[in-house]
């Protein structure tokens, strides 16, 4: 068994994931340069980042840290505001589109980055929202859960999928455990900003053309790639997250557009295969605090 340990802002960020928006696995070329460009001290545990710059470079966006929001952006420089100070703002507004005000304050800007603003200054809400009812200390609380998720578990659900023929090439793109060549696995590992040593359970390729596109599970959690959706989601956060079809598209979580217009797997036995993942992902962690059943007692009080 492995203790999982989160907190709800991780989840409440993990659950508002669009591409950019990175969550716990936050690219070193970015990370590494926080303190200098974002003057976060040592001391400061990040979240999570909003890369607000059109490359990728992390110079400028906003930084979710144990602490409260660190930003930098173009012309209005370095700025940050506790989560207790946060706790109290009334008005959470964007104006010319890229403004971001705290109640009458412009704070930063927004621009160069393709996440939607309406669903960013929604995440914000949500934050202060939760603050508000509860407190900064719960929203920061570390969650201590025992996962018996297994790597055979999720070997034997991606087997059941798998459609393998040793003499050729696999006739639905699912390759599972030792069926993953090392130089495809060397390839998807690059493409998806993995660790070299990342253990790979299965690959779903949803673009046999380009061949790393697709979907990889991991004991840790799942992993969506194509060109401009890069998603990760913890087995604990994806138990729970909307999934649906729409003609060869599959949405997931918060309105990310996930194509299948060329996977060799029809539609609806990859969604097939996405829930019963998350039916084992739920037994697993039954018992685990989540934000969403915070959210369900309040409505219901």
């Amino acid at each position: 068994m492995n203790d999982i340990k989160f907190n709800y802002l991780t989840e409440l960020c993990l659950r508002y994931q669009q591409d950019k928006f990175y969550i716990e696995e936050i690219p070193s070329s970015i990370l590494s340069k926080a303190n200098k460009r974002f003057k976060i001290p040592n001391n400061e545990e990040v979240i999570a980042f909003l890369d607000c710059t059109i490359l990728g470079s992390g110079k400028m966006g906003v930084y979710f840290t144990d602490k409260g929001l660190r930003w930098r952006s173009l012309g209005n420089g370095l700025g940050n505001i506790e989560w207790t100070e946060f706790s109290e703002i009334n008005q959470i507004t964007v104006q010319n589109e890229v403004e971001i005000y705290f109640d009458q304050r412009k704070v930063f800007l927004i621009g160069g980055t393709t996440y939607p603003i309406p669903l960013f200054i929604e995440l914000l809400t949500s934050i202060r929202d939760f603050l508000k009812e509860y407190s900064h200390e719960l929203l920061l609380k570390q969650q201590n859960v025992s996962s018996s998720v297994t790597y055979n578990d999720l070997r034997n659900i991606s087997t059941l999928f798998e459609k393998y023929e040793e003499a050729f090439e696999p006739n639905n793109g699912l390759l599972v455990d030792k069926h993953i060549s090392s130089d495809l696995k060397n390839k998807v590992i690059k493409y998806f900003n993995l660790q070299a040593n990342k253990e790979i359970i299965s690959f779903l390729c949803t673009f046999p053309v380009k061949k790393t596109d697709g979907i990889i599970i991991c004991e840790n959690g799942i992993y969506f790639r194509e060109t401009f959706i890069s998603l990760y989601y913890p087995w604990y956060v994806f138990r729970t997250l909307p999934l649906y079809l729409s003609s060869d598209e599959l949405i997931i979580g918060k309105d990310n557009i996930f194509h299948l217009t060329h996977a060799k797997m029809e539609g609806t036995e990859i969604l097939l295969f996405l829930k019963k993942l998350q039916e084992y992902a739920n037994s697993v962690y039954q018992s685990a605090p989540s934000v969403v059943d915070l959210y369900s007692v309040n409505t219901k009080s």
